[in-house]
């Protein structure tokens, strides 16, 4: 077939072998989605299997659309009558059309996120769950994973050993039941309720086990437990079954995915004939050469090695700033040099970073430059909603006339002020000719309101603006968010989204303690008019032209001529949860979370960290990456900013690393394990006149100290550089 002439041997192999079980092992920028494509055409075209008989499932419905349009202008109109969709579309088709044998009304609505909630929500009510003591989002979250599991209620029920599995058990059963009472499914049910269909209705899985006699599916490395099961109950008879994925790009983990699935499809399927698509048509050989370097430290592997035919272009460049601040300009001459020498367009580079959280020191200094940027994957940093509810309080604080941003916070945390609470103190306002703040005042004084009905936040408040001119802004935002119980609600989601929106928190403290350096007298009002301005201004007309700045995760599946990965550091990447914890499950997953970043990057690869970034509102001094010493030295350039000469890495020339706290027993890998306190006992380690090293100022002796433990403040005296302020923690014995 003339598709056939488009491909290497290896893509031509997965596309024609088509018969039995097949594990496509398809390595970055190795062209999977060709291969995927092709291969349908293939079926249809030179096997005369009719499109009806074929089931391709895909992760997001822009894969979908994107194979579809490619198919249809391959096969014309037949492929209309294939079936290819993402897991959840091709769930709700089955239990639309035979969902009724089990008791799913074929109309069944789909709850999103949202209603989700909003039934738990309920639920807790009916069951007298007070919300202060079990947060809703993390009921259901914990729900959500037990169907990314596919345990039923009663799976769930008898696995609850603690209090908190215990009640959510209670809140699962009763919102079964209501999803049921109100026809509806949520996105889990859309996978768990075909699986429940499938085996209590064996003649409905024999009819699409003789429909589908060949199934794809696409980034197998990210199912989960009930997607598997799902295809696994499909493919049972004729086991037609080729599964497409990259146990390297596997980065999902926190929601749910299982690269055991990956992994053990051999296991699985004795009889897989296993094909490697190892040729990468994105990157340069140094590049690839430095990702395959990092990856291979895991263990977790089929085992591959990516190559390329492609130049071996620069090396990758790795580079430490002095701060955040310091990195972020590095990055804009960087992108203003390349963009002027090599004629490419702002759309040509792009920015990863491990938090959301980092984004807001780029944005600000790319706005005040005027270097257009968009950002993928979330909203500007200061129109999040957390962010929006922090600057409400603030705002209320600095002026309580402003009635908006009052209706806003005044519920949020909970406080039991609800809407028609709030619409009797407008209603009371309008006829007075007051505010809202005013009117709340004066309603509850004129037992119009109950005191409780409002009181208590009111007095707060004023509290709040009696200490506007009494502390650092940085100090008093602080407080507020803290005794607000704005951060405590998120904390008592224990979810990533949460984790996320405290993380983005303590930088906007980061923010405000920024905006006060280098001022002699700073007030709220002014760092508010700040931020208006920061969030207002579109100075940027030209929508495609721009820098993209993204997390790590949403870059996956995308690439771009030159790429920024910031942020480097022991701690922030990777993360602590996968330094501190006992998982090594966790900081595989971040190695291949770096392996994706960098196979994003076409002809050049940028590596910032920075020795000193102010987190939680303090400045922390910062470890370098594992990542940075795990890169071959061959593929790496270090640009040292002492001496603005760069030092290409050998074999010979070790580059010295120091290394954060570690679990206990945890050397990470290193030949050199130094000797770190991570959790401190009453026997603090940490003596005045004591010798210590720094990743950056060297071996030094401790002065003074203020505190115990790992955040103990040390006065540390360096030779040749002077006194400096350490954090406990961030030195070594």
């Amino acid at each position: 077939m003339d598709i056939l002439n488009h491909l290497n041997p290896q893509q031509a192999d997965a596309v024609k072998k088509t018969d039995g079980p097949v594990l496509i092992l398809a390595g970055a920028g190795s062209g999977k989605t060709r291969v995927l494509t092709y291969r349908i055409a293939y079926l249809i075209m030179g096997k005369t299997i009719p499109p009806y008989n074929i089931l391709a499932v895909t992760f997001t419905n822009k894969a979908a659309g994107e194979m579809k349009e490619r198919l249809e202008k391959i096969l014309g109109p037949m492929a209309r009558d294939l079936l290819l969709g993402t897991f959840h579309s091709t769930g709700l088709r089955i239990l639309r059309k035979d969902g009724h044998y089990i008791g799913i009304d074929p109309n069944s609505i789909v709850y999103d996120d949202n209603d989700q909630l909003a039934l738990v929500k309920l639920c807790m009510s009916e069951l007298n769950i007070n919300e202060k003591a079990f947060s809703p989002r993390a009921i259901l979250s914990h729900i959500n994973q037990a169907k990314n599991e596919a345990l039923s209620v009663n799976d769930y029920t008898m696995e609850a050993k603690d209090f908190f599995r215990q009640r959510t058990a209670t809140v699962y059963k009763l919102y079964q039941e209501k999803l049921r009472q109100n026809h509806a499914l949520d996105f889990g049910d859309l996978i768990c309720e075909p699986i429940r269909l499938f085996r209590e209705a064996p003649q409905v899985l024999e009819k699409y086990q003789k429909r589908f006699n060949y199934i794809l599916v696409d980034e197998y490395q990210d199912t989960n437990r009930a997607q598997y099961m799902l295809i696994n109950l499909l493919s049972a008879i004729h086991k037609n079954l080729c599964v497409v994925g990259d146990e390297d790009q596997s980065i999902y983990g926190w929601r749910g995915a299982d690269i055991k699935n990956i992994l053990e499809f051999e296991r699985d399927f004795p009889e897989v004939k296993i094909i490697r698509l190892e040729q990468n048509y994105r990157s340069t050989k140094n590049i690839l050469a430095a990702a395959n370097s990092v990856v291979e430290k895991n263990t977790k592997r089929i085992g591959k090695t990516l190559w390329t035919e492609n130049l071996d272009g620069e090396l990758v460049h790795y580079q430490m700033a002095r701060d955040e601040h310091h990195e972020a300009g590095l990055i804009y001459s960087k992108t203003e040099e390349i963009r002027k020498e090599s004629g490419l367009a702002y759309k040509d580079f792009a920015i990863f970073y491990r938090t959301n959280a980092q984004s807001r020191i780029f944005e600000e200094h790319f706005i005040r430059s005027g270097m257009p940027y968009n950002i993928v994957g979330g909203l500007r940093f200061y129109e999040r909603k957390e962010i929006k509810d922090a600057i409400s309080y603030l705002k209320v604080v600095a002026n309580p006339n402003d009635s908006l941003s009052l209706m806003r916070i005044i519920n949020t945390p909970p406080r039991g002020i609800g809407k028609t609470t709030i619409d009797r103190a407008a209603s009371f306002g309008a006829e007075q000719g007051i505010p809202l703040f005013d009117a709340f005042k004066l309603a509850i004084q004129k037992g119009i309101l109950p005191q409780h009905k409002g009181h208590g936040f009111i007095v707060f408040l004023e509290k709040f603006k009696g200490l506007i001119d009494k502390l650092p802004i940085h100090e008093l935002a602080k407080m507020l968010l803290e005794e607000s119980g704005y951060i405590k609600m998120w904390e008592g989601e224990k979810t990533e989204e949460a984790e996320a929106r405290i993380e983005n928190l303590h930088e906007l403290i980061s923010a405000m303690r920024d905006f006060e350096r280098n001022r002699e007298k700073v007030s709220l009002a002014d760092f508010l008019d700040h931020v208006a301005l920061i969030s207002d201004i579109d100075t940027f007309e030209d929508k495609q032209n721009r820098v993209t700045l993204m997390t790590l995760h949403s870059a996956k599946g995308l690439e771009f001529p030159v790429v920024f990965m910031v942020g480097m550091e022991e701690g922030l990447f990777p993360h602590s949860r996968s330094i501190n914890g006992k998982n090594e499950d966790e900081l595989e997953e971040e190695r291949r979370l770096c392996y994706v970043g960098m196979t994003r990057a076409m002809k050049k690869l940028f590596l910032f960290g920075a020795r000193e970034r102010t987190i939680y509102g303090e400045s922390r001094f910062q470890g370098q990456s594992r990542f940075i010493d795990e890169i071959h030295p061959q593929y790496l350039e270090i640009i040292d900013n002492r001496s603005h000469k760069p030092e290409v890495r050998s074999q010979e020339k070790e580059y010295p690393l120091f290394i954060p706290p570690f679990s206990k027993g945890d050397t990470g890998g290193f030949e050199e394990p130094r000797i770190v306190y991570d959790e401190f006992t009453d026997n603090d380690p940490w003596k005045i006149g004591m010798k210590i090293k720094h990743p950056s100022f060297g071996a030094g002796i401790i002065k003074a100290k203020e505190g115990m433990g790992a955040d103990a403040k040390l006065t540390v005296m360096f030779p040749g550089t002077g006194q400096k302020k350490l954090i406990a923690r961030y030195v070594s014995s």
